[in-house]
């Protein structure tokens, strides 16, 4: 009856080695491992998956409870094939496993049933769903595109007073969560205190029992330790603690970045430290798009320009995140500073999917996008080249396809009277002077 089932079964014992194979189960081995895998170890017959299992039958074994891995997690668990009924079309199985417990009645030991169930087909009906809603969910973004361009003038907007508002609200969420930071990370060093404690405590007097106590007392402490998986938590909370601690340090680290970021909250102009703002924005939008490698680079050191800080810092943002959202697997992303007499030179190249020439004269354009619709409204380098317009500046794009971007801005030094005329009169920046 088992070799009927429509479901893979492989029985295992606390070694690992394999003590039955159902037909389900054999019939799609590779040929090379299939007629000798009885009486081998997982290891030996699926060294590549051995890992994964080893951990899932361990949790089994020790918890004595059902462990389940469904395909959405892991499709694709041991290199079985699953053929097409109508085409005959072989492709790799989706699996969902199941493993549970199992004590052999003859020998009254304990051992773990793996259950592989081909679910290729279900999987594929969800994929296909998920794309019709996908696509169903692009339409209706298509829909309420002229709705959203209605939005035209207000969008392309770059108002100080919001953009200090903006800084002073993600200010204020930082110190929000640095204080329930400092606690957590208080309590989890005295946390890791109480464990060592509790731990020698266990140890110690493990010790004890062995060294003054009869064999029977000996033998219920062991048992105490065994129901309560001591030896289980010794050798995992260490682990545990150190990945908490280390997110801990990671998220005070970039809310720590984000207070610094937004510190500077004026809407007027004054000198902005470059260094610091460039090593700022890549480990904030390094948090989000991982991708690239980023590097910064300038020129000289803690490099200081007299800018409307809050608006360039929006420019850069906004530049850099295209830059990032062009690289899809591996590449680099760099933004460098470099003061030249009177003039400052910014760059930001990527090694990303790069700009059709037809489209490269277009990309300043409001609500120009060569992103699929809803992914993108086409503002944020527009709003880059009205900020740098604002600064008497000039912005450049060379592109090649498949090659990269690069992004060339001109800013140059703006005495406090020039400064003080475009704030007075911003339509004065939309002819910049001959640079």
């Amino acid at each position: 009856m088992l070799n009927k089932l429509p479901i893979g079964i492989c029985l295992v014992d606390e070694n690992y080695t394999i003590t039955y194979l159902n037909a389900f189960f054999l019939d799609r081995m590779p040929p090379d491992i299939r007629d000798n895998a009885l009486g081998r170890t997982l290891d030996d017959v699926f060294p590549e998956q051995i890992k994964f299992l080893k951990r899932r039958i361990k949790s089994v074994f020790v918890l004595k409870h059902p462990s389940f891995s469904y395909w959405e997690q892991r499709p694709h668990i041991f290199p079985f094939k699953s053929s097409r009924p109508i085409t005959g079309e072989e492709t790799q199985m989706v699996q969902n496993m199941e493993i549970v417990p199992h004590k052999d009645p003859d020998t009254d030991k304990l051992c773990a049933c793996i259950l592989i169930q081909d679910v290729t087909a279900q999987a594929s009906y969800f994929k296909a769903q998920a794309q019709l809603a996908e696509e169903l969910k692009a339409e209706h973004e298509a829909q309420r595109k002229l709705i959203r361009k209605l939005d035209r003038a207000q969008a392309q907007l770059i108002q100080a007073e919001k953009m200090a508002s903006t800084g002073q609200l993600a200010a204020g969420i930082a110190h929000e969560i640095n204080n329930p930071m400092g606690f957590i990370t208080a309590n989890m060093n005295t946390l890791e205190q109480y464990i060592k404690h509790l731990l020698h405590a266990c140890e110690t007097s493990r010790q004890l029992i062995d060294a003054h106590s009869d064999g029977e007392l000996k033998r219920a402490f062991d048992k105490i330790l065994q129901t309560n998986h001591v030896d289980l938590v010794s050798d995992d909370i260490a682990p545990l603690i150190d990945e908490s601690k280390d997110g801990l340090k990671r998220v005070r680290e970039i809310v720590s970045t984000l207070r610094s970021f937004a510190e500077d909250t004026q809407t007027g102009w004054g000198l902005l430290n470059l260094d610091e703002t460039a090593k700022q924005l890549v480990q904030l939008i390094g948090v989000q798009y991982k991708a690239p490698t980023y590097k910064v680079q300038c020129e000289p050191a803690n490099l200081k320009w007299y800018c409307e800080s809050s608006s360039l810092k929006q420019a850069l943002t906004n530049v850099l995140m295209n830059a990032a959202q062009s690289i899809s697997d591996k590449g680099l992303v760099m933004l460098s500073f470099v003061q030249r007499g009177q003039m400052l030179h910014i760059k930001i190249l990527d090694t990303g999917c790069g700009i059709n020439e037809k489209h490269l004269g277009r990309i300043f354009e409001p609500f120009f996008t060569t992103r699929p619709e809803g992914q993108g409204q086409g503002l944020g380098l527009s709003v880059a080249y009205t900020v740098v317009e604002n600064h008497k500046g000039k912005m450049v794009a060379n592109s090649k396809p498949g090659k990269g971007t690069v992004i060339e801005i001109l800013l140059p030094a703006l005495s406090e009277q020039q400064a003080d005329l475009i704030s007075s009169d911003p339509a004065s920046s939309k002819h910049p002077e001959s640079l």
